[in-house]
């Protein structure tokens, strides 16, 4: 014990005392020369490693609090192994000479390399300040917990005076979120009464008596539903595209509302079965999609004025979801605070803290942001892992950048459900470290 005392005291005493504590923090130093002194005097001998333990790879860590990436390159420079992330002093041995790890002789797929020359170094990595600040392109995710819909599979009639979205999320679990039209009197027959889609006719039959529309000989009838006084509303398919429109049950047409062709067209609609005491004449519930969205929307149209204008549709509620499978299928909605498009930068180039056992050599890193199946990460362009950003598992993208005075970074990142926005500060703090050069003789 007293011999292990002794060999760190000695190897460390000058990285503290000689350089200057005031190099890189009292606190750092403390810590990093207690953790190592403490682990070398009361663990127990390392034991002899198995003869597949590989290339043994020994180094002292940097004099600073965070956790530890080390990677192997080859001579040209390039990652061939990732051989820790976000580790910490118990994620290796203490050696009487700093800490201890194994290598293989294989890279990141599991490949063996070819004999020759390689080089461990690395970097320890401090407190990644992360911010959530807002999510996007989906109106249906109340909070962190909520169910992440994917997709709107539908509407149906809960009840008078109600409606149901149906959405699944990516796992294929499906739920149901209620929308209520504004208080009415539900019409008597509002449950036994409902028209059909058949080879693209309405069928609605009421008191034994046929009610259909009659459409254009190149048009078709997608959706109907039977609204307040008895109106039809029916989604028509033209040859331009599609439209809502109204009828009486004679089949007289009453009014359109008509869809520009990059609108989300609409699929189903349903209607307020019943009469408003005030404001509103009629309620409609649309769901409509196009390539980039789906979105749910709920229609009034006022009462007529006394002054017999005619009266315009209002939105009482819009909820949607963006096809967010690629960031630039979601660039031009996401809206800045400062009226620009957000530009992702392929890396940054971070100035790291000196290290004083590397004789203060100014050093700075390129880093990027990447992803995998547990989240988001801060990696060097190569890719070495550094640090954890976010825990979204299932991530198809992510994209970082800077925004107004640059000091903060912006993260976007999407799974197909939402976008999540962050803010990241304190990148560089950050250093780095030599753990030596290694010949690998292969097996």
């Amino acid at each position: 014990m007293g011999a292990s005392f002794s060999n760190y005291f000695s190897l460390l005493l000058p990285v503290c005392f000689g350089f200057g504590i005031s190099d890189f923090g009292f606190p750092a130093a403390l810590l990093t020369l207690a953790t190592l002194l403490t682990a070398g005097a009361f663990a127990q001998e390392e034991p002899p490693p198995s003869k597949d333990a590989g290339v043994r790879i020994t180094f002292l860590p940097p004099p600073m609090e965070g956790t530890l990436s080390l990677g192997i390159y080859d001579k040209k420079g390039k990652l061939v192994r990732a051989l820790a992330r976000e580790a910490t002093p118990k994620d290796f041995i203490i050696g009487l000479n700093g800490l201890i790890t194994h290598w293989d002789g294989k890279d990141d797929a599991g490949k063996p390399v070819v004999p020759g020359l390689y080089q461990a170094r690395g970097y320890s990595v401090g407190a990644l300040e992360v911010e959530g600040v807002a999510l996007h392109g989906n109106d249906w995710i109340t909070d962190d917990d909520a169910p992440r819909p994917a997709r709107i599979t539908g509407l149906r009639v809960k009840a008078p005076g109600e409606i149901e979205v149906e959405l699944k999320t990516l796992d294929e679990k499906t739920f149901a979120l209620p929308i209520r039209f504004d208080k009415m009197t539900p019409a008597a027959d509002a449950k036994e009464v409902l028209p059909r889609i058949e080879e693209g006719r309405v069928v609605l039959t009421i008191d034994g008596k046929p009610h259909h529309p009659t459409l254009g000989n190149d048009e078709t009838a997608v959706d109907a539903a039977l609204g307040a006084a008895d109106r039809l509303w029916v989604i028509v398919q033209t040859p331009t595209g599609r439209e809502v429109r109204a009828y009486n049950l004679d089949g007289e047409f009453l009014r359109r509302l008509a869809y520009a062709p990059a609108d989300p067209q609409p699929q189903r609609i349903l209607a307020a079965r019943g009469t408003f005491a005030e404001r509103w004449s009629e309620e409609i519930v649309l769901l409509e999609e196009n390539e980039k969205m789906q979105r749910v929307r709920t229609l009034a149209l006022p009462q007529k004025p006394a002054d017999g204008a005619a009266p315009v549709w209002e939105t009482l509620m819009e909820k949607v979801i963006l096809h967010s499978e690629t960031f630039d299928a979601v660039k031009d909605q996401l809206h800045r605070p400062d009226g620009k498009p957000f530009n992702p930068e392929k890396e940054f180039v971070v100035h790291l803290i000196n290290n004083p056992l590397i004789k203060d050599e100014p050093t700075t890193a390129h880093v990027t942001i990447g992803f995998n199946d547990k989240g988001s990460f801060l990696q060097t362009t190569d890719g070495l892992p550094l640090r954890r950003v976010t825990e979204t598992p299932h991530l198809r993208w992510t994209v970082i950048g800077r925004e107004g005075s640059g000091k903060l970074l912006t993260v976007f990142q999407g799974d197909g459900t939402v976008v999540e926005e962050f803010k990241a500060k304190k990148l560089a703090n950050m250093m780095a470290f030599d753990a030596g050069d290694y010949e690998w003789k292969g097996k």
